[in-house]
């Protein structure tokens, strides 16, 4: 069974924040993204734990899938 993890809703908005400051939107978008990508930022946050660490590959996975790079 997959261990679940469960993630702040201050982690979040920290991580949202940061989006939006990488991706030049606003933190409403930046939300959005993160809840599309749910998923992915689960597994980040369970290997990476630090919002730092998770914004850094969750840029690098967004940029991958959306070819904004």
């Amino acid at each position: 069974m997959k261990d679940e993890i469960l993630i702040s809703d201050k982690k979040i908005a920290k991580l949202a924040k940061r989006l939006a400051k990488t991706f030049s939107i606003d933190e409403e978008e930046a939300i959005s993204t993160i809840y599309e990508e749910w998923d992915m930022v689960e597994q980040l946050f369970h290997a990476h734990t630090k919002v730092k660490a998770v914004h850094s590959h969750l840029i690098e996975e967004v940029n991958y899938l959306y070819r904004i790079a």
